[in-house]
């Protein structure tokens, strides 16, 4: 055989196996990613749902008891009364432990009404038992089921109603939070693999400085960028939590994330991976999934809080407009009739994570000297101001169209003043001038405020007047309740009647 045929092994393996070049990651762009808007408050939401639970299921129960005693057992009212409060309790302490309310997006029909009755009938048995102790001679027992069974007839119709618009809100992805990773990282990995079965959050996208060393995609989550381009994405106030997924030895790097993301409105968690600080040899693969998140920027509100704010802003700013329609049209005729141009007038502003909307005022300057972006804030005397300007912005009439941003949902009937975009404290913008200032748009803004009742009112014409009020609104934003709202509410007229020192 000739040797000039003959090939050795490592000819032939080198002709085989050429050496394939690396191909390069191909970033998704960062504008192809579809945002979800109008998210609702998951716990918000739960916490309406249960109301309406103990609000529908006592008034039945009540009914159906009231209606068999009364005449039964000469007794009066004391007996149906005490009644239907022990079985109302009942109920909802069992839903409540069911967690029926929950409304996991895996969930099926079947497997939540399973839940609805195991907690209604046990409900049943609950109040049965403990009525026989209590009362054996009052209460009949064969009366306390017939209630209690029209009381789970009715939890099975609601949460039939309940399942599937909750189902409907899970499909358009209105109730799962709209989540950024900050780390291309093993526990951005772990959180992702573990939100694939809960399907709790949306998990949009990961931005890491080390771009170059990161993969195109964790498990489908586009890599897409660098923290400066987060920074610089329209949709980021869509964005309701920034989760940094750097390893806990990383100091440095957390640090500088940090730095570059402290000024923003939107809420900042740590991922707590515990498992970093165990022996590799005695971990447990469950030690190593339990990723949990940390908050480091406040926890947000109660969803009790959430939902009565906004009940109490429904309330209020829908009675006010119904009742107060006629001074409303007589305001906007003197605006017409003063000087011309349309009676209201609108202009962006930035609202909760800094989401821009427009604001709704009757006009109190000249239509030609409107200004949109608050360049010139007003002065004493300016003559920008019309002549019916000057009454309704010193009597601050001229904010009561905002009740139609409240009954939106833009605002609340209290909460930090909305500012104007690109707004100026002298030759700077305002946002330039204090570094918290951002955080005022943690909640959403509001017709009035701590700010206000304090005396910060109208233009700001200096740094220092920025930096109050800023301080004044984180202050609120840190004790609100409730009740510090109603209250806040009833000192703002008094204030408004005896301010004689702010320019309006």
């Amino acid at each position: 055989m000739s040797t000039a045929k003959q090939k050795g092994p490592l000819q032939k393996e080198a002709r085989l196996d050429p050496i394939t070049p690396v191909q390069p990651v191909v970033r998704r762009p960062i504008s192809s990613i579809q945002v979800p808007k109008g998210q609702i408050n998951g716990s918000a939401l739960r916490f309406a749902l249960r109301t309406s639970d103990i609000v529908w299921v006592t008034a039945i129960i009540m009914l159906v008891v009231w209606n068999a005693y009364i005449g039964t057992n000469n007794k009066g009212i004391i007996a149906p009364i005490a009644a239907g409060i022990l079985g109302a309790f009942m109920f909802a302490g069992t839903l409540l432990i069911s967690g029926a309310h929950n409304f996991h997006p895996s969930e099926s029909y079947s497997a939540h009404q399973k839940k609805v009755f195991f907690a209604g009938f046990s409900a049943i048995g609950a109040w049965l038992t403990t009525a026989l102790i209590l009362k054996p001679a009052t209460f009949s027992p064969d009366m306390l089921a017939f209630a209690g069974f029209w009381g789970v007839v009715s939890l099975f119709l609601l949460h039939s109603l309940y399942y599937f618009q909750v189902r409907r809100l899970h499909d358009r992805r209105a109730l799962a939070p709209n989540i950024v990773m900050l780390g291309a990282t093993d526990s951005a990995r772990r959180l992702i693999e573990q939100n694939a079965k809960s399907k709790d959050l949306n998990i949009l996208a990961i931005f890491d400085d080390r771009i170059s060393r990161a993969p195109e995609n964790i498990h489908g989550v586009p890599v897409v960028g660098k923290v400066d381009d987060l920074l610089a994405w329209t949709e980021l106030p869509y964005i309701d939590r920034i989760v940094v997924t750097l390893p806990s030895m990383a100091h440095a790097r957390k640090s500088q994330l940090v730095h570059q993301i402290r000024r923003l409105p939107n809420r900042i968690a740590f991922v707590v991976d515990e498992f970093e600080n165990y022996d590799h040899i005695q971990q447990r693969l469950t030690q190593i999934a339990n990723i949990s998140v940390q908050d480091v920027t406040g926890k947000p509100k109660s969803g009790g809080h959430t939902a009565l704010k906004r009940l109490l802003d429904i309330v209020v700013s829908g009675t006010v407009l119904v009742l107060g329609a006629p001074v409303l049209a007589l305001i906007g005729l003197a605006v017409k009739l003063d000087s011309p141009g349309p009676m209201l007038f609108k202009q962006p502003r930035e609202g909760f994570n800094n989401r821009v909307f427009h604001v709704y005022k009757f006009r109190s300057l000249r239509v030609e000297q409107q200004d949109l972006k608050a360049a010139q804030q007003v002065v004493k005397g300016d003559n920008r101001v019309t002549r019916v300007g000057r009454f309704i912005r010193k009597t601050s009439l001229d904010e009561l169209p905002q009740l139609m941003n409240v009954l939106k949902g833009d605002m609340s009937l209290v909460g930090p003043r909305p500012h104007a975009v690109g707004m100026r404290t002298g030759d700077t913008e305002s946002y330039k001038l204090v570094e918290e200032y951002a955080h005022r748009h943690k909640v959403k803004p509001g017709m009035t405020g701590w700010a206000q009742i304090n005396g910060s009112r109208g233009p700001m014409h200096d740094a220092a007047s920025v930096a109050r009020r800023v301080q004044l609104d984180v202050e609120y934003i840190e004790r609100a309740s409730i009740g510090f709202d109603i209250m806040i509410m009833l000192k703002t007229i008094p204030c408004l009647l005896g301010d004689s020192e702010n320019i309006r």
